[in-house]
């Protein structure tokens, strides 16, 4: 994980996920899709906004953002620079930027195609599929592409993925081999894998016969017309990328690119009006421009919730992360890589979805320029129902106090402390708990409210009813280590 995702889920823990609702099970049922006018001269005031007093409070040189509706391109803006000492502006359409973590989506979009052509049973045992390596007999169950897709394999997160340059990436079956170090049983906890992912473009490798890269090529960017689309792979890949920049002791300085083994996990760029094309094709059933990657069956299964760790969180697609923010269905996932940050956001029920990109990793933009969007064209309607403690529940909640750790880190590496950090979670006398700066009222069961009532978590158990985790939605998860 690097340090930008580890801020960003560490803000998200401290967050814990504010999201209002009518009543334990309200998430469940998400507000229809707003049906606001959205035009693009409002929207553009709306984002310019945003733009300008964020990109100013986090010293953010340059962005760009894109929204798309009903198949066409709404707004598609670039903000400042992508080369400061040049004075090379942004331009959606020219600029070419990393996308980092969101990489793992376009490699889900790869094998839930496979397996939509028959080349592939995602619930098969991953092993039948792979020669050149193959996934280590640590339990009895086996790891299925499913699983890979949904980050419950059972991997754990080794570190090692990144390197000096792009000369030095070795192919993913070599990369991977002897890096599958299986700690938990599959489907049984979610764990943000970027290893899991690798192995799923490994997958598409031996299925195809081409290089992961190549395939993409091929199979996801040339039919939707992502010209500028590319997997950082080999040296020259970053010739025309804008500059990365970072903000450290009061000034803005330049950044080198980041290169990774693992490339299916990581190392997608493009410009944000290629990346609109990619979000467009799936909201529009698999298809955009002329050309189709999925059938929408396999569209629609691809961002179905397969796994989550308590039914009234939000969980996993495949490949994409379940919000329900202003109580709407959304896919998302957000990239970090060293000088830039991302975020693609989709409202499948009301057919738009858009892209923010910039620089600096783990910068909050993105994020405030998502909640904008989402309050000016889908607001939340639901009301607060603020819970009320009762003390006749202490000795019952007082079996979930405890020390919680976000599970995305290498528990097999030395020094493996310095990497991690803990939370605790304290039992009180009026029968709440105590953590992430609040008081908390079980709800439900295992489902807990903040006493404002705008924020939540679940807590996972296992078959005997020992608390394992905790999750506040999709990859933020908290594992029980005391």
């Amino acid at each position: 994980m690097t340090p930008g995702l580890a801020a960003t889920f560490l803000l998200g823990l401290a967050a814990a996920c504010t999201s209002p609702e009518t009543g334990a099970g309200a998430q469940e049922k998400p507000a229809p899709a707003s049906p606001t006018v959205l035009e693009a001269k409002d929207l553009e005031r709306v984002v310019d906004s945003v733009m300008a007093i964020g990109m100013a409070a986090e010293h953010i040189p340059g962005a760009a953002f894109v929204l798309v509706r009903d198949g066409r391109i709404v707004l598609s803006k670039g903000y400042g620079f992508a080369d400061r000492e040049s004075s090379r502006r942004v331009v959606p359409d020219s600029t070419v930027w990393p996308f980092a973590s969101s990489t793992k989506v376009l490699t889900a979009a790869a094998v839930v195609q496979l397996a939509d052509r028959g080349k592939l049973d995602l619930d098969a045992d991953v092993n039948r599929y792979l020669r050149k390596l193959k996934i280590p007999a640590t339990f009895p169950e086996p790891v299925t592409a499913a699983q890979l897709l949904t980050h419950t394999a059972g991997f754990d997160e080794l570190r090692g993925r990144l390197v000096e340059s792009a000369a030095e990436i070795r192919p993913l079956g070599e990369f991977l081999r002897g890096k599958l170090v299986r700690i938990r049983p599959p489907g049984t906890t979610t764990s943000y894998s970027s290893f899991g992912m690798a192995l799923a473009g490994h997958l598409v490798e031996e299925l195809s016969g081409l290089t992961y890269h190549e395939y993409m090529r091929r199979n996801i960017f040339a039919p939707l017309g992502m010209r500028s689309a590319r997997i950082m792979a080999r040296p020259g890949d970053e010739r025309g990328l804008a500059t990365g920049y970072e903000f450290s002791e009061g000034a803005v300085r330049r950044v080198p690119y980041e290169w990774y083994h693992s490339t299916p996990s990581s190392s997608f760029a493009a410009t944000a009006t290629d990346m609109a094309k990619f979000i467009a094709a799936q909201l529009e059933g698999g298809a955009y421009g002329g050309g189709r990657i999925l059938s929408e069956r396999a569209t629609r299964g691809m961002q179905a919730q397969h796994v989550t760790m308590h039914p009234l969180i939000p969980g996993w697609a495949y490949g994409w992360q379940i919000r329900d923010s202003n109580g709407q269905r959304i896919l998302e996932h957000g990239g970090d890589i060293g000088g830039f940050s991302s975020v693609m956001t989709l409202l499948p029920d009301a057919r738009t979805g858009f892209v923010v990109v910039g620089h600096r990793e783990g910068a909050n933009l993105r994020f405030a320029v998502r909640q904008a969007v989402l309050d000016r064209y889908f607001p939340d309607r639901r009301a607060i129902a603020t819970p009320k403690a009762d003390s006749s529940q202490a000795a019952r909640v007082a079996r979930f106090a405890g020390t919680y750790r976000a599970n995305v880190y290498c528990h097999t590496c030395p020094e493996t402390l310095r990497f991690t950090q803990d939370f605790q979670v304290t039992a009180n006398a009026d029968g709440t708990l105590s953590g992430f700066d609040g008081r908390w009222v079980e709800v439900s069961p295992l489902f807990f409210r903040d006493t404002t009532g705008t924020r939540r978590f679940g807590l996972a158990a296992d078959s005997s009813g020992r608390i394992t985790a905790l999750t506040i939605g999709s990859w933020q998860v908290l594992e029980k280590i005391r």
